[in-house]
Protein backbone atom coordinates (compact mmCIF):
# COMPACT_ATOMS: atom_id res chain seq x y z
CA UNK A 1 0.00 0.00 0.00
CA UNK A 2 2.58 2.60 0.46
CA UNK A 3 4.59 1.81 -2.76
CA UNK A 4 1.16 2.62 -4.58
CA UNK A 5 1.10 5.74 -2.23
CA UNK A 6 5.11 6.84 -3.25
CA UNK A 7 4.08 6.42 -6.59
CA UNK A 8 1.14 7.91 -7.01
CA UNK A 9 2.61 10.98 -5.00
CA UNK A 10 5.60 11.04 -7.39
CA UNK A 11 3.56 10.57 -10.63
CA UNK A 12 1.02 13.56 -8.88
CA UNK A 13 4.31 15.80 -8.41
CA UNK A 14 5.36 15.43 -12.50
CA UNK A 15 2.02 16.04 -13.72
CA UNK A 16 2.15 19.01 -11.43
CA UNK A 17 6.07 20.11 -12.98
CA UNK A 18 4.87 19.39 -16.79
CA UNK A 19 1.54 21.36 -16.64
CA UNK A 20 3.49 24.29 -14.98
CA UNK A 21 6.49 23.92 -17.47
CA UNK A 22 3.68 23.94 -20.45
CA UNK A 23 1.92 27.47 -18.52
CA UNK A 24 4.90 29.24 -18.45
CA UNK A 25 5.97 28.68 -22.12
CA UNK A 26 2.29 29.19 -23.60
CA UNK A 27 2.09 32.28 -21.69
CA UNK A 28 5.57 33.64 -23.94
CA UNK A 29 4.36 31.83 -26.75
CA UNK A 30 0.37 32.89 -26.69
CA UNK A 31 0.73 36.67 -26.67
CA UNK A 32 3.18 36.07 -30.38
CA UNK A 33 0.34 33.92 -31.77
CA UNK A 34 -2.35 37.12 -30.90
CA UNK A 35 -0.48 40.19 -31.64
CA UNK A 36 -2.45 43.35 -30.51
CA UNK A 37 -3.88 44.59 -32.87
CA UNK A 38 -4.60 48.57 -32.80
CA UNK A 39 -7.48 50.74 -33.15
CA UNK A 40 -6.73 51.95 -36.82
CA UNK A 41 -6.27 47.95 -38.13
CA UNK A 42 -9.29 47.44 -36.35
CA UNK A 43 -11.32 49.67 -37.68
CA UNK A 44 -10.22 48.94 -41.40
CA UNK A 45 -12.75 45.77 -42.18
CA UNK A 46 -15.50 48.32 -41.28
CA UNK A 47 -14.59 51.51 -43.19
CA UNK A 48 -13.83 48.78 -46.70
CA UNK A 49 -17.63 47.55 -45.49
CA UNK A 50 -19.05 50.95 -45.63
CA UNK A 51 -17.32 52.17 -48.79
CA UNK A 52 -18.32 48.90 -50.87
CA UNK A 53 -22.14 49.22 -49.07
CA UNK A 54 -22.11 52.69 -50.30
CA UNK A 55 -20.49 51.88 -54.05
CA UNK A 56 -23.49 48.89 -53.94
CA UNK A 57 -26.21 51.90 -52.64
CA UNK A 58 -25.31 54.41 -55.46
CA UNK A 59 -24.70 51.39 -58.54
CA UNK A 60 -28.42 50.13 -57.30
CA UNK A 61 -29.37 53.83 -57.93
CA UNK A 62 -28.36 54.10 -61.18
CA UNK A 63 -29.39 51.05 -62.15
CA UNK A 64 -33.32 51.80 -60.57
CA UNK A 65 -33.00 55.34 -62.04
CA UNK A 66 -32.26 54.63 -65.86
CA UNK A 67 -35.26 51.94 -65.21
CA UNK A 68 -33.99 49.41 -66.49
CA UNK A 69 -34.01 50.92 -70.52
CA UNK A 70 -30.56 50.44 -71.41
CA UNK A 71 -31.56 46.11 -70.86
CA UNK A 72 -34.78 46.36 -72.55
CA UNK A 73 -36.49 45.91 -68.94
CA UNK A 74 -40.53 47.02 -69.62
CA UNK A 75 -41.19 48.47 -66.27
CA UNK A 76 -44.69 47.35 -66.32
CA UNK A 77 -43.52 43.27 -66.13
CA UNK A 78 -40.48 43.42 -64.36
CA UNK A 79 -40.28 45.93 -61.14
CA UNK A 80 -36.76 46.48 -60.41
CA UNK A 81 -37.61 47.66 -56.93
CA UNK A 82 -38.45 44.30 -56.56
CA UNK A 83 -35.92 42.17 -57.30
CA UNK A 84 -32.83 40.91 -54.54
CA UNK A 85 -30.04 42.69 -53.81
CA UNK A 86 -26.86 39.92 -53.47
CA UNK A 87 -23.61 40.95 -52.02
CA UNK A 88 -20.63 38.62 -51.99
CA UNK A 89 -21.63 37.45 -48.36
CA UNK A 90 -24.77 36.16 -49.49
CA UNK A 91 -24.03 35.38 -53.00
CA UNK A 92 -23.33 31.60 -52.42
CA UNK A 93 -26.15 31.30 -50.16
CA UNK A 94 -28.52 32.04 -52.98
CA UNK A 95 -26.45 30.01 -55.78
CA UNK A 96 -26.59 27.04 -53.49
CA UNK A 97 -30.89 27.33 -54.01
CA UNK A 98 -29.64 26.48 -57.76
CA UNK A 99 -29.71 22.61 -59.08
CA UNK A 100 -26.20 21.56 -59.88
CA UNK A 101 -26.39 22.15 -63.53
CA UNK A 102 -28.24 25.61 -63.04
CA UNK A 103 -25.54 26.71 -60.71
CA UNK A 104 -22.57 25.61 -63.10
CA UNK A 105 -23.99 27.57 -65.48
CA UNK A 106 -24.81 30.79 -63.98
CA UNK A 107 -21.10 30.86 -62.52
CA UNK A 108 -20.24 30.47 -66.30
CA UNK A 109 -22.12 33.47 -67.21
CA UNK A 110 -21.21 35.17 -63.83
CA UNK A 111 -17.24 34.83 -64.80
CA UNK A 112 -17.85 35.19 -68.41
CA UNK A 113 -15.08 36.69 -70.55
CA UNK A 114 -17.50 40.13 -70.58
CA UNK A 115 -16.92 40.33 -67.21
CA UNK A 116 -13.18 39.60 -67.51
CA UNK A 117 -12.89 42.23 -69.86
CA UNK A 118 -14.75 44.89 -68.18
CA UNK A 119 -12.57 44.38 -64.76
CA UNK A 120 -9.42 46.06 -64.04
CA UNK A 121 -7.35 46.53 -61.06
CA UNK A 122 -9.36 49.28 -58.42
CA UNK A 123 -12.73 48.09 -59.26
CA UNK A 124 -14.93 46.73 -56.79
CA UNK A 125 -16.50 43.82 -55.35
CA UNK A 126 -19.13 42.96 -57.60
CA UNK A 127 -23.29 42.79 -56.74
CA UNK A 128 -26.49 41.54 -58.23
CA UNK A 129 -30.09 42.52 -58.55
CA UNK A 130 -31.90 39.12 -59.23
CA UNK A 131 -35.67 39.22 -60.39
CA UNK A 132 -37.92 36.97 -57.92
CA UNK A 133 -38.30 33.97 -60.56
CA UNK A 134 -34.57 33.89 -60.11
CA UNK A 135 -34.43 34.14 -64.07
CA UNK A 136 -32.69 36.89 -64.70
CA UNK A 137 -29.97 38.82 -62.91
CA UNK A 138 -27.97 42.07 -63.27
CA UNK A 139 -24.15 42.01 -62.24
CA UNK A 140 -23.00 45.33 -61.61
CA UNK A 141 -19.61 47.18 -59.79
CA UNK A 142 -18.27 50.67 -59.53
CA UNK A 143 -14.51 50.74 -61.68
CA UNK A 144 -11.94 52.76 -60.42
CA UNK A 145 -12.73 56.10 -62.60
CA UNK A 146 -16.02 56.10 -60.87
CA UNK A 147 -18.32 54.58 -63.85
CA UNK A 148 -20.66 51.37 -63.09
CA UNK A 149 -19.88 48.35 -65.38
CA UNK A 150 -23.55 46.28 -65.62
CA UNK A 151 -23.64 42.88 -66.63
CA UNK A 152 -27.17 41.45 -68.08
CA UNK A 153 -27.62 37.70 -67.15
CA UNK A 154 -30.31 36.03 -68.61
CA UNK A 155 -31.38 32.20 -68.08
CA UNK A 156 -33.05 30.84 -71.37
CA UNK A 157 -36.55 29.64 -70.98
CA UNK A 158 -37.39 26.29 -69.46
CA UNK A 159 -33.82 25.68 -69.12
CA UNK A 160 -30.79 25.67 -66.63
CA UNK A 161 -28.63 27.11 -69.15
CA UNK A 162 -27.52 31.22 -68.29
CA UNK A 163 -26.10 33.52 -70.23
CA UNK A 164 -24.84 36.97 -70.59
CA UNK A 165 -27.44 39.30 -72.65
CA UNK A 166 -25.15 42.12 -73.21
CA UNK A 167 -23.22 44.81 -70.92
CA UNK A 168 -23.55 48.69 -69.98
CA UNK A 169 -21.46 51.53 -68.80
CA UNK A 170 -23.07 54.28 -66.79
CA UNK A 171 -20.97 57.20 -66.53
CA UNK A 172 -22.03 58.38 -62.99
CA UNK A 173 -23.21 62.52 -63.28
CA UNK A 174 -25.20 63.85 -60.54
CA UNK A 175 -24.22 61.04 -57.86
CA UNK A 176 -22.56 62.03 -54.83
CA UNK A 177 -19.29 59.71 -53.61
Amino acid sequence: MRKINRRFIILTFAVLVLITGTSVYASDVLPSLFPNVSPEDEALPQAVQDRLTQSWTQGREIILSSEGKAFGINSKNEDLSKWTFIDFAQFYDMISTFSIQKRSSFLEAYYSEERRANLDVGDYMSALLINPEKSRALVYWEKANGSYVVMDLKSKRNSKSWYVDGVEIFKVTGFKK
